[in-house]
């Protein structure tokens, strides 16, 4: 038997099962952090070493001396003695037995299959375990910083919720407030009293102790608590815990999330919070696109207007599908005037970017993309009759025989008003094929040549002296 497929079942295994306790736990803990937890699992290795986590398969009648230890673990909870002076300690005794013996968060579904009633005392302590176990911001900055002023912009950041400069801390500081028995504590309560749980999150301010809620429940009792949760920390970092994890085989929560960014979609001081974060690498995020197109298509205008604002032109081509995939969702969603709002918003964004290459300095020797185009495709689609296009078109015809016309201070300077221009047709070539056969907007790899190139080699050559081979017939 695989050893992370020990728990499955064990509540049906273990009719009968005589419970088998271990011989190397008799003393009582004092303390209920990482060393606490360390003592406890060495002694239990010790004694049983298939709980190793470096094995990977049980031999012998090492699944039955497993199914006899959890059976004792239940009893014990279930038998726990009221009255005691200090439930705490002895509790976390046996929650630490639950980490050793837990894999992939399933130990208390089992538990909660054999009875679903927890005594109020046992609930009671477990509530107290997590209280006793409370992390301190200060001290855990403190201890990673000895520049005070690092120390004191650090604070601030947390202190102002900017997500996107703290992002980081959350991971870096993991151990520092990790605890395996407030996880079994945890887990314990969203299986038993999940209202209790919330009190405990909906009350707390201090940051690393939310965003130890988020890294200690399991994550797929998250979704629905931060929903629920009037805590705003809380709701982020649940949400950014869902789309960040490593974990392959964690399901997706589209409902929860659209519903979540629905909700800071229509708060001014949370939004951009949000924005920074999923949108600084729309890329990082695939699984969230259409329930944040969703989210758009119910948004007031100012939201879209953030939302446009927080998306960074300048990036790789790989961000540009991600932004498609919300905006196509936005686009079936959302009435017209608020699809014409977030178009036009995104079109002068477009417009002014100028490719990167407005300041003289900067040079552009290949068409450029941006991660809006499907945006921009929209505006000409949604904002312009074919008349209007068909005169932008013109436009650029004609900017491009002036261009022919000029002296340009450098080759370098002619290629990047060649470029310039080449790369404006782009988004319109793909509205006007949208247009004539009323297909979806493409935003591929693929590039349209402007009707103003001949694609001669002989035209590639006036500008392209100073490369190997004409960079405009690769298009």
């Amino acid at each position: 038997m695989k050893q992370q497929e020990a728990l499955v079942g064990v509540a049906d295994r273990i009719t009968g099962a005589e419970p088998l306790q271990p011989e190397s736990l008799g003393f009582s803990l004092l303390e209920y952090g990482e060393a606490a937890f360390e003592l406890v699992l060495s002694n239990l290795v010790d004694e049983f070493p298939f709980l190793w986590n470096g094995r990977e398969y049980f031999v012998g009648c090492e699944p039955e001396q497993f199914d006899r230890l959890f059976c004792w673990l239940v009893r014990k909870i279930f038998d726990f003695p009221c009255g005691l002076m200090r439930p705490e300690a002895d509790l976390a005794k046996l929650l630490a037995v639950a980490a050793a013996l837990d894999c992939d968060d399933q130990l208390w579904d089992e538990i909660h299959r054999i009875n679903p009633i927890l005594p109020e005392w046992v609930v009671a302590a477990l509530a107290g375990l997590i209280k006793e176990s409370h992390v301190d911001s200060e001290q855990v900055i403190n201890r990673h910083y000895r520049s005070d002023s690092y120390a004191r912009e650090i604070k601030e950041d947390i202190a102002n919720k900017d997500w996107k400069s703290v992002e980081w801390i959350v991971a870096q500081f993991w151990m520092d407030y990790r605890s395996p028995i407030k996880l079994q504590a945890a887990a314990a309560l969203h299986r038993y009293n999940v209202p209790l749980l919330q009190s405990l999150i909906e009350g707390e301010k201090d940051f690393f102790e939310v965003a130890s809620y988020t890294r200690h429940a399991p994550i797929e009792k998250i979704m629905p608590l931060a929903v629920a949760s009037q805590n705003w920390t809380f709701k982020f970092w649940a949400f950014h815990r869902t789309i960040t994890s490593p974990n392959r085989n964690l399901k997706s929560y589209p409902s929860e999330w659209e519903l979540l960014l629905q909700e800071a979609s229509k708060n001014p001081a949370e939004w951009p919070r949000w924005l920074s974060v999923i949108n600084e690498y729309p890329s990082r995020y695939p699984q969230i696109q259409e329930a944040l197109g969703s989210a758009l298509a119910q948004a007031e205008g100012w939201a879209l207007d953030m939302y446009v604002s927080s998306i960074s032109l300048i990036t790789p081509d790989m961000a540009r599908k991600p932004v498609a995939s919300a905006l196509s969702v936005f686009r079936q969603r959302a009435p017209l005037k608020e699809r014409k709002r977030l178009w036009q918003a995104s079109f002068d964004r477009w417009k002014d970017w100028g490719f990167d290459a407005k300041d003289k300095s900067k040079h552009l020797f290949s068409i450029s993309s941006s991660s809006l185009d499907y945006a921009v495709i929209g505006y000409f689609v949604e904002c312009l009759d074919a008349k209007q296009r068909h005169e932008l078109i013109e436009q650029l015809r004609n900017r491009a025989i002036l261009l022919e016309q000029s002296w340009h201070p450098s080759t370098s300077s002619a290629m990047t008003e060649r470029f310039k221009l080449a790369s404006t047709y782009q988004p319109l070539a793909q509205a006007e094929l949208a247009c004539a056969s009323q297909n979806d907007w493409h935003i591929g790899d693929s590039f349209s040549t402007p009707p103003w190139e001949d694609g001669s080699l002989y035209r590639s050559l006036r500008y392209d002296t100073d490369f190997d081979k004409p960079t405009f017939l690769t298009i």
